[in-house]
């Protein structure tokens, strides 16, 4: 039911471990191939080792500030890849950001001569990336990524460029930042970095890479790697929908360990059997069709399904034009004076909340 076809492999299921703390060793990368994941990324690989001045993490909320940079270096990634072996395919992420184009590419030469199988560039300025491309392109013979930051002005002339350039997957997004978490206690930034800056990735993000994935791959004919706030089956189903083949994660298992794969994996089934879908690749982009079928209205109004309402209430707290009434057994809604915001739908427990066209008296 996941297998997903992608650069030429077939992946067991379209999950994804993408470049961060848990795929920056020999160890960690064994390990996470251990789990039910589909495809590796290693961590951003730079020239020279590095360690990152440390707490580089925090808690926020549910979601994590990150400021980890750490790397042994391309001295060892090359020993690494020469000697590792596993049934998982696993992509090589230079850090492209941290050196020349030149560099980068020379960079992924060795790599690919030490048994690299795919090349993936992350930098946040975009137009490096269509100059790192067009360099790599003649010279390295396995498939081409490359990350994209968020926020990208003038996203589709970028993407037309990176295609011509001979990309082959594109990943969305990275992590969004740089912010600052104080700790109160304190009053110091949480994080050990220079001014105490990270980046913000986690559950909190999905929204923003739904949207993004979902105006990237309305672009281009190549794979697209969703990567950002997938913490869950829902989640993961979400970003497939949106137009994605791949669905990266690496804040997700970090807090939830390795495990968290194989939760989502079966959680993805769940829903492919409740639904009588035979494969993932069904759901892939549905959204936009969807979209381009659906009629916007201006008169849809909440109704209460009076089986499912268990009298809870919390509609009724956050409806603004009061027009939730309370009943002995369940509560109604004055259609008159319900605006359809939405609202109370979000926070009704037991679901029993839908919309609809207004009712005719």
């Amino acid at each position: 039911m996941l297998r997903t076809e992608f650069l030429g492999y077939t992946l067991k299921n379209p999950l994804m471990l993408t470049e961060g703390p848990l795929s920056g060793s020999e160890t960690l990368i064994m390990q996470a191939a251990a789990s039910e994941v589909g495809l590796i990324f290693t961590k951003g690989i730079r020239p020279e080792p590095i360690r990152s001045p440390v707490p580089y993490m925090s808690i926020h909320n549910g979601s994590l500030m990150n400021a980890d940079w750490s790397c042994v270096g391309i001295e060892a990634w090359v020993k690494i890849m020469e000697r590792l072996d596993t049934n998982i395919p696993l992509v090589t992420s230079i850090a492209k950001n941290y050196v020349s184009a030149e560099t980068a590419v020379v960079m992924a030469e060795r790599l690919v001569r030490a048994g690299s199988k795919i090349v993936s560039f992350v930098d946040y300025d975009p137009l490096e990336l269509v100059k790192t491309v067009k360099l790599a392109r003649p010279r390295i013979k396995v498939p081409l990524m490359v990350k994209l930051p968020p926020f990208l002005p003038r996203l589709e002339e970028l993407l037309k460029d990176l295609e011509a350039a001979g990309i082959d997957a594109i990943a969305a997004m990275d992590s969004i930042g740089p912010g600052l978490s104080i700790d109160i206690e304190t009053g110091l930034p949480s994080l050990g970095s220079a001014d105490g800056s990270g980046y913000l990735s986690g559950k909190y993000i999905l929204p923003f890479t739904l949207k993004y994935i979902y105006e990237i791959s309305r672009f281009v004919k190549v794979p697209v790697v969703g990567v950002g706030g997938v913490s869950d089956a829902k989640s993961a189903i979400q970003m497939i929908m949106a137009g994605a083949t791949g669905v990266g994660m690496a804040t997700a298992p970090l807090l939830g360990g390795f495990r968290k794969f194989g939760e989502i994996c079966q959680g993805m089934e769940d829903y492919l059997t409740r639904r009588n879908i035979g494969t993932i690749g069904e759901l892939r982009g549905i959204t936009r069709a969807l979209l381009e079928s659906r009629r916007p209205s201006e008169d849809l109004k909440a109704f209460i399904d009076p089986k499912l309402c268990d009298n809870d209430g919390a509609c009724r707290k956050v409806c603004y034009s009061g027009a939730i009434l309370k009943g002995n057994s369940f509560h109604t809604v004055d259609q008159d004076a319900c605006v359809g915001c939405g609202l109370c739908a979000g926070v009704c427990p037991a679901k029993a909340i839908s919309y609809r066209e207004r009712i005719q008296k």
